[in-house]
């Protein structure tokens, strides 16, 4: 169907999709009913998704989780985040090229009906997120009798879990140790499930929380607003990943670890050939390890610690494949016109400066970044300053 499918995977299964038409700047497109449009257009080989407001430079796919804005594109002349937005037959996509036209944006605000105040939900607890945190939390509130409306911006609960076809280390009872995330993620969601008192809403996005404590919800398939005001607001939205600032770091190909396991183990996409990983914690060796059973050549990890960090056994993984594993070495840039070429890397002193002459450089087509996380707080941030 395209160049970048999966047609085998060692633990999932491929399944076959109905296949729909869309357009991209009027070309036509095949797409899987039910993917994102960042999918799509990668599956077709397509990573540009848009050109930078202030030096035209290339925009592509970095975070695929709806926490940055550099997959934007334009769906029937409206800014869509296109790593959040389903495919439909006959969509018709373009790039967001610069800045949005702001007699647009004063038509769409006009469009926007105020929400009546008789139209708010009460409820004794709202979860906003549906990863392991958010559906723990369920669970025990289900078991207590209360009410509980989950909200979360994806179309599966489990949050980062899906993306994680491994097996878990740690205890049997508390954390599913030796069963695969992907398996945790479906157990947490059934046993939420068998509670009537507690309501899942999934691409759902909490748009924002008010002065009177409520909190306005979007529902992108009904496209409706609802206000809703819980007497507990339980605030479970996990993670963002943190870029790191190098020369073309902002080039198609870069890519971070979450959006990397989105397309290859959510979406059986391969979008790389050549990876180069910077990065030597848990999230980027196990990173690396999926890659290779999708197919993807890994090309080197880059730690700038003198060790890596995450366990010993997915380093030994890498390490028995060949994988070249350079620890106090750092990135020191990415090359390439519209898409990552090659990238140069560098030992580090123990002041992490990179060292004159240490220079070495990978040809790759893809850098996934996997240097930690910072916390999605804004809403817990705006919740304590209302309390």
């Amino acid at each position: 169907m395209s160049q970048n499918r999966l047609d085998s995977h060692p633990i999932l299964k491929i399944s076959e999709s109905e296949t729909i038409e869309i357009y991209w700047k009027n070309k036509h497109l095949q797409a899987k009913a039910g993917e994102t449009i960042a999918s799509a257009l990668i599956a077709n080989g397509i990573d540009i998704f848009g050109y930078h407001p202030k030096d035209d430079s290339p925009l592509g796919l970095f975070c695929a989780n709806g926490q940055c804005s550099q997959c934007l594109v334009l769906v029937d002349g409206k800014p869509v985040k296109s790593c959040m937005t389903k495919v439909k037959p006959g969509m018709s996509i373009f790039p967001a090229d610069g800045l949005p036209d702001v007699g647009d944006i004063k038509n769409l605000q006009a469009s926007v009906q105020p929400q009546s105040l008789e139209k708010i939900k009460e409820i004794p607890v709202l979860i906003i997120g549906g990863g392991p945190a958010g559906l723990s939390a369920a669970i025990e509130l289900g078991k207590l009798g209360l009410e509980v409306l989950l909200v979360d911006d994806k179309s599966r609960l489990g949050g980062k879990l899906v993306l994680q076809t491994h097996r878990f280390f740690g205890s049997k009872q508390t954390v599913y140790a030796g069963t695969r995330g992907i398996d945790i993620a479906q157990k947490l969601a059934d046993q939420v499930k068998r509670f009537k008192n507690v309501d899942v809403w999934l691409e759902t996005t909490a748009v924002g929380i008010y002065e009177e404590k409520t909190v306005g919800l979007w529902e992108v398939d009904k496209e409706e607003y609802a206000l809703v005001k819980p007497e507990i607001l339980l605030i479970a939205t996990g993670a963002r990943e943190r870029n790191l600032t190098f020369k073309g770091n902002t080039l198609p190909g870069i890519i971070g670890a979450g959006a990397f396991q989105t397309l290859v183990n959510r979406d059986l996409l391969r979008p790389a050939k050549n990876l180069f990983i910077v990065g030597g914690g848990n999230v980027g060796l196990i990173a690396g390890y999926h890659a290779l059973q999708a197919g993807i050549n890994v090309v080197g990890v880059v730690e700038a610690l003198p060790n890596c960090g995450g366990y010993k056994v997915h380093e030994d993984k890498l390490a028995r494949l060949g994988v070249p594993i350079l620890t106090s070495h750092t990135i020191l840039e990415a090359r390439g016109w519209n898409h990552v070429e090659s990238v140069r890397v560098a030992k580090v002193d123990a002041n992490f400066h990179p060292i004159a002459g240490s220079e070495k450089e990978f040809a790759c087509d893809c850098v996934l970044i996997a240097v930690g996380l910072n916390p999605v707080d804004e809403f817990a941030t705006k919740g304590r300053r209302l309390v």
